[in-house]
């Protein structure tokens, strides 16, 4: 039963993962304090700049303008610098756990390779008893392979059904 959970629970997390490291990485990589300030010395800049006539104080407009384009540039840069960091960190973290799941999933099936996940009555399972036994050697049951390959189709067919309802 323990070997039905984990590998179930294995399979799972492989598709909720992704989305949960999304939402850890969005929150890490949230916009800072000096963001912010950034956006309102820009606001109080187009506000101040928006009651000055262009043309009766050129001067003062244009030294606002140039102030303007390079605090917008100074922003955009910490942005991308923000988001690139944001999607190597997700990157990184989502093929890490991929990984350690890859070599959790070859452990599991190098140690369990010849125990069955689930046992059923004799001939439930009847035509197809011998595929989703293999390659255990036991019947009416189905092994760990098979198990982790009805579970991956039946929960990428979740989603799949879950994404189209959707939209």
């Amino acid at each position: 039963m323990s070997l039905l959970l984990i590998s179930t629970l294995i399979c799972i997390l492989e598709y909720v993962m992704p989305n949960l490291i999304n939402y850890i990485t969005a929150y890490l990589y949230l916009g800072k304090k000096y963001e912010t300030e950034l956006r309102k010395s820009l606001i109080e800049l187009r506000q101040e700049m928006s009651s000055i006539s262009m043309v009766d104080e050129f001067s003062k407009y244009a030294k606002l303008q140039r102030k303007y384009n390079k605090l917008e540039v100074t922003l955009k840069d910490i942005e991308n610098e923000r988001l690139s960091n944001r999607k190597k960190a997700r990157l990184l973290i989502t093929y890490g756990f991929r990984l350690i799941n890859g070599i959790l999933i070859m452990i599991l099936l190098y140690k369990y390779n010849n125990e069955p996940v689930i046992k059923l009555p004799k001939d439930t399972l009847w035509p197809l008893n011998n595929f989703l036994k293999w390659p255990t050697n036991h019947d009416d049951c189905i092994s760990l392979i098979m198990w982790f390959v009805i579970t991956r189709l039946a929960i990428s067919k979740c989603t799949q059904i879950h994404v189209s309802s959707n939209h």
